[in-house]
């Protein structure tokens, strides 16, 4: 019998291949369409990391450092190229020699007045994956402030969120964490918004006022988890290794301040909870027992390279995947939590649950949690601000 041969297409739809996704294009990629519009004879402030790559994989500044006037690049926490976990100093650039002026530093964080004397217009391009405790939306705000306190236009080069898929939920950010740097507006948890729909949204709700131009991405969907994009990966800080760790940040990112290791220093960050005193079978069979949709979880031992208990044996659970179509992040969240503040040491129990507060928003929402309050109850009282928050959002999206 002759050998069939398959049309392509058919070919690529038998192996699972996502035909549509090399299709999305980048704020990054769309500014190389026509630079010379928004950056000739222009002094360019840069404000970026390792994650601003075009879809083949170079970075902004080797793109623009030849053809434009680069005037200094703008640091954000973890670094230009991405691998810091402490404050970041001032510097150069490790490849090109330019001038970096770190914007996280425990009394800086935003561009003064005299680092922009020399800039003319402002380029905001950093991978973000959607979570409101995730400091580079801030590093954003705090620019946009500098910009327009200073006179300076700012491009945001948009790029996808990393797992809109998983839908707006949580408190708003209470009043009394208004402004912080993990946390700056009083939005839920999720917000499910690319970084230049959310970048709109707080220069005109907010009142920021800033002259900012968002460069849209192409061919994105908000339904597209960032795998499905097409985009190069690169790890948008040290420890989001991949799609999984992404997820387990939305889901339970929030515990890393208290006293148990979030899986840092191990091949799965993110995606294994525990310390030295927990019981990892009792706490698996209790997780499992509430049978959340889409995850599933598997007791475990592990010993972390670095952070919380570096070096020391720690038991826990493994937060498994099984369909991220079908997470309910919230529910997930709440009902890990719950179990670990069970496992958490009973002195000093209290104050290191408070820790969490500031990433959770809601002081009120985590001591009833702690309490035991039901599911439905806990999901009702954020209900109303998560559907008001979610009516205003809707303005401001770009993407279907």
């Amino acid at each position: 019998m002759g050998m069939r041969v398959f049309p392509l297409v058919l070919l690529l739809a038998l192996i699972g291949a996502d035909l549509s996704a090399a299709k999305v294009k980048t704020g990054l990629d769309n500014l190389l369409k026509d630079s010379d519009k928004w950056l000739k004879d222009k002094r360019i402030g840069l404000i970026v990391n390792h994650s601003s790559i075009d879809a083949k994989g170079r970075h902004i500044i080797d793109l623009l450092h030849e053809r434009y006037k680069i005037a200094k690049i703008f640091a954000p926490e973890h670094g230009v190229r991405g691998k810091v976990d402490d404050h970041v100093a001032d510097g150069k650039d490790s490849k090109t020699g330019l001038k970096v002026v770190s914007l996280y530093q425990r009394k800086k964080k935003e561009p003064g007045a005299e680092d922009l004397r020399d800039v003319d217009i402002l380029i905001f391009d950093i991978q973000e994956i959607g979570v409101r405790y995730y400091t580079y939306a801030t590093t954003m705000i705090l620019s946009m402030k500098a910009a327009k306190a200073n006179g300076k236009k700012m491009l945001i080069l948009d790029r996808p969120n990393m797992a809109a898929p998983l839908g707006v939920y949580g408190p708003l950010l209470e009043t009394k964490f208004h402004g912080g740097f993990a946390g700056y507006f009083p939005i839920p948890i999720s917000h499910a918004m690319t970084i230049g729909e959310l970048a709109q949204y707080y220069n005109k709700h907010f009142d920021i006022g800033a002259d900012i131009e968002v460069i849209k991405l192409s061919g994105y969907k908000h339904r597209m988890f960032y795998d499905e994009t097409g985009q190069p990966w690169k790890n948008p800080s040290p420890s989001i290794t991949d799609m999984n760790s992404v997820i387990g940040y939305h889901i339970a990112g929030s515990l890393e301040s208290l006293n148990i290791s979030v899986g840092r220093g191990t091949r799965r960050p993110f995606q294994l909870y525990g310390a030295p005193f927990f019981d990892a079978k009792r706490l698996a069979a209790a997780l499992n027992a509430a049978r959340l949709p889409g995850v599933k979880f598997l007791p475990v031992v592990f010993r972390p390279s670095r952070s919380a208990y570096r070096s020391k044996l720690c038991r826990g659970i493994r937060l498994v995947i099984t369909n991220r179509r079908k997470v309910d992040a919230m529910r997930t969240f709440i009902t890990i939590a719950r179990e670990v503040h069970k496992h958490l040491p009973e002195r000093g129990r209290e104050k290191n649950w408070q820790r969490i507060a500031h990433a959770v928003g809601d002081s009120n929402f985590i001591d009833s949690l702690a309490k035991g309050e039901a599911m439905n109850v806990l999901l009702t009282r954020i209900a109303a601000d998560v559907k008001a928050f979610q009516d205003v959002r809707q303005k401001y999206l770009l993407y279907p």
